[in-house]
C-alpha cells in the first residue's frame, strides 16, 4: 500500500544579499513581497521510497545537490538515486552557491545561506518522512492557455528576433511553439480522502517581476501554489516543465497574481476530476550523461558531466533534465512516451545552462548564443531521457 508524506519550510534569505537571475542587479535585495519556501513530497510503495523537493529558487546546483542527498540518505535512508530536487527558476530569489562551505569563490553571505539551506531541504524530506500515512495518487492534464509564449520570433530570413516583452502584431515575425499543458499529480490520505500534497507542471519563465528588480518573490508559481492550497489544503509543489525559451505574456506590474491565479486556477478544475489509487508500483532510475560543449567554450573539458532522472509512480511518469531545456525537446518526450500526462521537469538537480534544439544554433538569438553546449546536446539528452524511462517502465 502507497504511503505518502509532504512539508514545507520556509527558505527567504535576510535582506541584502546577492540575487539570481539577472546580472545587471548592482546591489543585495531590498524588500520581500512573499516568502521563499522548500517543499518534500516523499512516497514509499512498501519496497521503494523516494523523495521531490522543490524549491522557490532560480535553480540547484549540482554540487548542493550531491550534499543534500548525502544528507537525506543519513537522515531517512533514501538513497541519492531517488531524491529529486529543482526550482522553480524564479529571477527574484537568492544567489545560491554550488556546494556550501567548501565553495570557497562564492560570496561569503551566499556561501552561508546554502549552508542553510542544505539542512532545510534535508529537515523537509526528515518531517515528510514522519508524516508518512497511507495513501493514493492520481495524475491529470489540463491547457492554460493565453498566459505564456514562445521568446524567440522567427523572422522570414529564418533567424531570430529575441522578444522579451510580447509585442503587437508584426508582419515577418513568427511564434515558435509552447506547451500550455498543466501536469498534475494529486495525492490524498487514503482513509480521509483529504488531500497530502499536490504537484503542479508548467512550462514558463518565472519573470513577471522585472518592475520590482530587488525584491524577494516566488513570482507567479507562489501565487498558484497558495491557491492551491487554499482551495485544496494540503501541500502544493510546482515543478517548472521546458521553459527555456517560454515567458509569461506579461511581465510587470500585477502580472505576476495573474498569470498565477489563471494557473491555478486551471490546475484547480483539473484536479477535481482526477482519480486515485493506492495500488502503485514505484520506480527510480538516474543515469550520469556527458554533454558536448562547444569548440572555444572549454579550456581543458570536452564534455560537461551532468545527470536524468526518472521516477514511475504506476503509470505516472516523472522525468528530470539538467539545465533550461528549450520547450521543443520536452514536447517530444512527451510524445514519445505516449501516455497522459508526462511530466517533464527540467532544472532537476542540475542547474547546467541552456540546452536548446540544434536548429537554434543556425537561427541565433540569445539562449544559443550564450548556451555552453555543442549543437545536437538537446537531442541527446531526449534519447538518453527516453531510453532511462523506457528501461524501466
Amino acid at each position: 500500500m502507497l504511503r505518502a508524506g509532504a512539508s514545507r519550510v520556509n527558505i527567504t534569505p535576510f535582506l541584502g544579499g546577492p540575487m539570481a537571475g539577472y546580472s545587471a542587479r548592482d546591489r543585495g535585495s531590498e524588500s520581500i513581497h512573499d516568502e521563499l519556501h522548500a517543499k518534500a513530497l516523499v512516497l514509499d510503495d512498501g519496497k521503494t521510497g523516494v523523495a521531490l523537493i522543490t524549491t522557490d529558487l532560480i535553480g540547484i546546483h549540482r554540487e548542493l545537490a550531491a550534499h543534500v542527498r548525502r544528507l537525506v540518505e543519513e537522515g531517512v535512508g533514501i538513497g541519492p538515486d531517488r531524491v529529486w530536487m529543482t526550482g522553480s527558476h524564479t529571477h527574484f530569489g537568492p544567489a545560491v552557491s554550488q556546494g556550501g562551505a567548501e565553495d570557497d569563490e562564492a560570496d561569503p553571505y551566499d556561501r552561508s545561506y546554502a549552508e542553510v539551506l542544505a539542512a532545510k531541504l534535508t529537515t523537509a524530506v526528515k518531517l515528510a518522512h514522519d508524516r508518512l500515512r497511507p495513501a493514493r495518487i492520481g495524475a491529470g492534464a489540463i491547457r492554460a492557455e493565453g498566459i505564456s509564449y514562445n521568446r524567440r520570433l522567427i523572422r522570414h530570413d529564418g533567424k531570430v528576433q529575441m522578444s522579451l516583452t510580447l509585442p503587437p502584431p508584426y508582419e515577418g515575425l513568427k511564434f515558435g511553439p509552447v506547451d500550455p499543458e498543466v501536469g498534475l499529480l494529486k495525492i490524498e490520505g487514503e482513509a480521509d480522502g483529504d488531500t497530502i500534497a499536490s504537484l503542479v507542471n508548467f512550462a514558463c519563465h518565472p519573470v513577471s517581476s522585472t518592475d520590482r528588480m530587488y525584491e524577494l518573490t516566488a513570482d507567479y508559481p507562489g501565487y498558484a501554489m497558495d491557491l492551491i492550497e487554499s482551495v485544496e489544503g494540503g501541500v502544493c509543489l510546482f515543478a517548472l516543465g521546458c521553459a527555456g525559451n517560454i515567458v509569461p505574456i506579461q511581465r510587470k506590474g500585477r502580472s505576476k497574481r495573474q498569470v498565477g491565479l489563471s494557473l491555478g486556477g486551471c490546475a484547480l478544475k483539473a484536479l477535481q476530476w482526477i482519480q486515485t489509487s493506492d495500488r502503485v508500483c514505484i520506480r527510480a532510475a538516474r543515469r550520469t550523461i556527458d554533454l558536448p560543449l562547444r569548440n572555444g567554450r572549454a579550456r581543458v573539458r570536452k564534455t560537461r558531466t551532468t545527470e536524468i532522472q526518472v521516477f514511475w509512480l504506476g503509470d505516472i511518469p516523472v522525468i528530470g533534465l539538467p539545465g533550461e531545456v528549450f520547450v521543443e525537446l520536452g514536447l517530444r518526450i512527451k510524445k514519445a512516451l505516449n501516455t497522459s500526462p508526462v511530466l517533464v521537469v527540467s532544472l532537476s538537480n542540475d542547474s547546467a545552462g541552456y540546452i536548446p534544439v540544434r536548429r537554434a544554433y543556425r537561427e541565433g538569438g540569445y539562449e544559443s548564443r550564450v548556451s555552453p553546449y555543442a549543437p545536437g546536446c538537446g537531442e541527446q539528452l531526449v534519447k538518453e531521457a527516453l531510453d532511462l524511462a523506457e528501461s524501466i517502465r
